[in-house]
């Protein structure tokens, strides 16, 4: 998948070179100027990026088939564009400390609280929709928590270095996953017994071309999903959740659902059990998507 390899490569995480800059711009002057600079910067990659715009067509068309609310048009492509480069200055919020964090409505809080308290880990499964790191929320309101996100990204280390010279104090690390590894495992295995949990983003397959897949049905269609995270939690052996943050008005909203006690695959029914658990996901992700469809953030071919 050449346009999801590209988009790993430079979209997301890219712009880590310049942080510093941007956070200080941030800090010293304010939210308002990097939110007047967007309009400019979000009109010149809607014009010169053919490929996200497409992507975003395709995708909203898609989404207006089942809610006829949400139009394929080129404002509705440039409204998702925007979208995904308000969650990037959400970002810096998160970074430099802002209060936008104080702002967050937490569905099914108890869930992951009793999770806590019976101190073992569990698996988050994410996706590419809202902001994940808006999760650091969590750790605000118990600082017991402490939570890996696993990327596939090749800036991770990078990031966490980062936040640590810039004074960040988060309870949140991101570990840099292209292939899952005996190692990788092992490391998380230890993650979870220490009572942490591992959130890993289930929706984007890995740079790496063998990665193993599994096509389901997602908005009307079939498409490719990872096998690896599901594999993962099946070796964890740890309960596993949904775990969505979008953007809601000026604050954002976290949804948490239980989605198995423990993911398990048999070896006679390997993958008829991994079929099973990845349409679910699926279909979760789906209800989230529609809640929220200028929150996707895949803006490649997802589908093909």
């Amino acid at each position: 998948m050449p346009g999801n390899t590209e988009w790993a490569e430079i979209r997301e995480v890219g712009f880590i070179a310049g942080m510093r800059f941007i956070l200080w711009i941030y800090r010293n002057v304010g939210a308002w100027a990097i939110k007047f600079a967007l309009q400019p910067v979000v009109f010149y990659y809607f014009i010169t990026n053919g490929d996200a715009r497409n992507s975003s067509l395709q995708f909203l068309h898609r989404v207006s088939l089942i809610d006829d609310a949400v139009k394929p048009t080129r404002q509705d492509v440039y409204r998702h564009l925007y979208s995904f480069a308000q969650s990037t200055v959400d970002k810096l919020g998160v970074w430099a400390n802002s209060d936008i964090l104080s702002n967050v409505i937490f569905e099914n809080r108890e869930l992951l609280l009793e999770q806590l308290e019976s101190k073992r880990g569990a698996v988050l499964l994410g996706a590419h929709l809202g902001n994940m790191e808006i999760c650091r929320s969590l750790s605000r309101a118990n600082t017991k928590l402490k939570l890996n996100i696993l990327v596939h990204t090749r800036h991770a280390d990078m990031f966490n270095r980062l936040l640590k010279e810039l004074h960040v104090e988060s309870e949140l690390e991101l570990i840099e996953v292209t292939q899952l590894s005996p190692a990788t495992a092992i490391r998380l295995a230890e993650c979870v017994e220490r009572g942490e949990f591992v959130a890993i983003l289930a929706d984007r397959l890995p740079v790496a071309s063998n990665t193993r897949s599994r096509r389901v049905a997602f908005l009307g269609a079939e498409a490719s999903f990872p096998e690896g995270p599901f594999i993962l939690a099946s070796l964890l052996k740890c309960p596993v959740y949904t775990i969505f943050c979008t953007r809601s008005g000026e604050g954002y909203r976290i949804r948490c659902d239980r989605f198995s006690g423990q993911v398990q695959l048999p070896r006679n029914n390997r993958d008829a059990a991994l079929e099973k658990y990845i349409s679910r996901y699926a279909a979760v992700l789906e209800h989230n998507v529609l809640r929220s469809p200028y929150q996707w953030f895949n803006f490649y071919s997802f589908w093909d």
